[in-house]
């Protein structure tokens, strides 16, 4: 799970980022007051759709508690089989395998060899900000993904190779005023290749099944 990653000082006043080991889970911490409970209000598809197809124009998403509502069928799409293990967070909840507190709702699945994860900030998230963290995202081992479909705007997609023979792929953006990642991780043992050009295309998909579960209307 996520390790600590600062951001630059001029952000710290507000926010520490949180990075799943490369610096691609990102979670505000230590901000102000408590953002109310929101639960979001449509049922999801359950089609595979690719994120190119998607349209996040309008879209308007809950920053509120949505894991229960991904279903079952992205999840072992993602993974590639069912999961073994599930966990979730939730702002003011110390984020699973840390000592730091989460001001963000987010879920994973795990297989012995994946890992999918999603998540939503609680506050909202101004375009200069997401701008930030689209650039200051891709870090040290990764590599952005420019032919990657985007998830809102501002976003960006990125590939990391982990300290653990992983690799794990995330896109992330903007919808509306939610921030928005989703990520898979696949280990060396993964049956499933983690560096064709299909990754991209396949977390894109998991993409658009955490934008149902997060979607209002």
């Amino acid at each position: 799970m996520p390790a600590t990653s600062r951001t630059p000082k001029r952000r710290r006043r507000c926010a520490t980022a949180l990075v799943a080991t490369t610096g691609a889970l990102l979670a505000l911490v230590g901000c102000s007051g408590e953002t109310p409970r929101q639960q979001p209000a449509a049922e999801p598809t359950v089609e595979s759709t690719p994120l190119a197809d998607y349209d996040t124009d309008g879209l308007t998403l809950v920053r509120g508690e949505f894991c229960d509502r991904v279903t079952e069928a992205a999840v072992t799409t993602a993974l590639g089989a069912e999961a073994a293990e599930t966990a979730s967070w939730a702002p003011g909840r110390r984020l699973p395998g840390t000592r730091d507190i989460s001001n963000e709702f987010g879920c994973s699945w795990t297989t012995p060899s994946v890992t999918a994860r999603a998540w939503v900030f609680a506050p909202p998230i101004t375009r200069e900000r997401a701008s930030d963290f689209a650039t200051e995202l891709v870090g040290m081992k990764c590599e952005e993904l420019e032919d990657a479909p985007a998830l809102g705007d501002p976003g960006v997609a990125q590939r990391c190779g982990l300290n653990t023979g992983a690799t794990l792929t995330g896109i992330y953006g903007l919808v509306g005023d939610a921030w928005v990642g989703c990520e898979v991780n696949r280990g060396p043992s993964s049956s499933t290749s983690s560096t064709e050009p299909a990754e991209s295309a396949r977390v894109g998909e998991w993409c658009v099944a955490v934008l149902e579960a997060l979607r209002s209307v």
